[in-house]
């Protein structure tokens, strides 16, 4: 029988354990699994596919690592319908008091679609309160109108390339607006720059520059 990975340590071997059910279906009580963990109550699918290897099953574990978990193995699919009668505009809720929440489809796609879609991050604003979306290929961002508001500060980088493009009205608002352009990161050519960068941001320049080559 599946179970939670992880020998667990100093589990007794005598139990008490009863089950009552059919072919289809068992309620156990007292159920030690492989590990050596101990469910308080679990309700299993008798598998009669032999096409299926994994267990089915939603287990109350009562010792072990993960004592006090509600563990659900679900071969197939694991459906969730509810919300024929919200209450105060909520039908479903996920709330984990301490700790982290994990969403995790490594050979799947994970789709969230609603009439609005709220990301909030409520931290102390310093090493708590991120936000990070990261991608190996392309992030793409297509909407009617799209607002990027930074109340200190906003950056926009591309290591190779940066297009700004615009069939319409392009404006700047800025107290002050610098371009650094090629020559100002080329001592071969130019070994102090054009003069319109100082010495640091001409050092900043070159070592961008081979990094984008290396």
């Amino acid at each position: 029988m599946d179970g939670p990975s992880g020998k667990q340590k100093g589990e007794q071997s005598v139990h008490t354990f009863n089950q009552v059910g059919t072919t289809e279906g068992k309620v156990y009580f007292g159920n030690v699994m492989k590990n050596n963990a101990k469910m308080a109550v679990m309700i299993r699918n008798i598998f009669h596919d032999p096409s299926v290897t994994k267990d089915h099953y939603i287990g109350l574990q009562m010792t072990g690592k993960l004592k006090n978990s509600t563990i659900e193995r679900c071969p197939a699919v694991h459906q969730i319908i509810c919300g024929e009668k919200p209450v105060d505009g909520v039908s479903f809720v996920a709330y984990a008091e301490n700790g982290d929440m994990i969403l995790g489809a490594p050979n799947g796609r994970i789709r969230i679609f609603a009439q609005d879609i709220d990301i909030l991050a409520a931290g102390n604003g310093r090493d708590t309160g991120w936000i990070n979306i990261e991608s190996n290929a392309t992030v793409n961002v297509n909407s009617p109108k799209v607002q990027a508001t930074g109340t200190d500060s906003l950056t926009m980088s591309g290591e190779r390339k940066l297009s700004l493009n615009s069939t319409g009205r392009t404006q700047v608002n800025t107290g002050g607006f610098k371009i650094v352009e090629g020559p100002d990161v080329s001592p071969i050519t130019s070994p102090l720059g054009s003069g319109v960068n100082t010495l640091k941001q001409q050092l900043e320049g070159l070592k961008k520059l081979i990094e984008s080559i290396g």
